[in-house]
């Protein structure tokens, strides 16, 4: 009859939760990647309008 390790288990939720915060990390750097690449395109586009506006 098989028993159950309690030992293996802890660390294996302590492993799934350390795996979980690196994932939880990583989104929420891509995300503020993603924020910041589009308001680098939003002021691109604001300045390329106002140049553009000028020269008329």
């Amino acid at each position: 009859m098989g028993y159950i390790d309690v030992k293996d288990r802890e660390v294996a939720v302590a492993h799934d939760a350390d795996e979980e915060a690196k994932r939880l990390r990583r989104q929420r750097l891509r995300s503020v990647a993603i924020a910041v690449g589009l308001g680098f395109l939003v002021l691109l586009f604001y300045a390329a309008t106002i140049v553009r506006m000028g020269n008329h």
